[in-house]
């Protein structure tokens, strides 16, 4: 198993991640919900693009790891971008807070759309293995056609 470079992009997008939860978060409470909701989902997708291609062992070990590194490090990034952010708005404007409700629906949307990295993995699995299959069914289909046309099995040859 060949982890180096499947490790090397959980690291890498687990430390932006890290950092754009926080963003996201401020983004979310002060300048649009959807807006927020949607750089998360590109995030993602770039997530998936770059990890999905790995084999299956290292891609999971790989989304798993970037997962804890995003949640790990996303509390450390909290700490110290909530407060710049919080008292540049409050300098320049109004800054909005989050009811509890509100945050936990945010963070909770964060973590569910992280794990949809797992869905996706799974959903790409499950294509490979049909498509597999589906080609497999082919073959066989052709082998059976063939040998049903073959005039040598009837016994017409004698």
């Amino acid at each position: 198993m060949e982890l180096k470079k499947p490790m090397k992009y959980s690291i890498i997008l687990g430390l932006i991640g890290s950092a754009l939860i926080p963003v996201l978060y401020e983004v979310y409470a002060n300048i649009g919900k959807t807006f927020a909701i949607i750089l998360l989902f590109v995030w993602t997708g770039v997530c998936i693009y770059k990890l999905m291609r790995f084999p299956t062992k290292e891609a999971m070990l790989a989304i798993t790891c970037l997962i804890a590194y995003t949640g790990i490090f996303g509390i450390v990034m909290y700490v110290i971008i909530h407060p710049a952010v919080q008292s540049f708005l409050e300098k320049s404007s109004k800054y909005y807070y989050l009811t509890l409700k509100e945050e936990m629906y945010f963070f909770g949307f964060a973590i569910g759309v992280m794990l949809l990295l797992y869905l996706m993995f799974f959903f790409r699995l499950f294509m490979i293995k049909g498509i597999a299959r589906l080609k497999e069914i082919s073959e066989k289909s052709g082998e059976y056609i063939e040998n049903a046309f073959d005039s040598s099995e009837d016994g017409e040859d004698l």
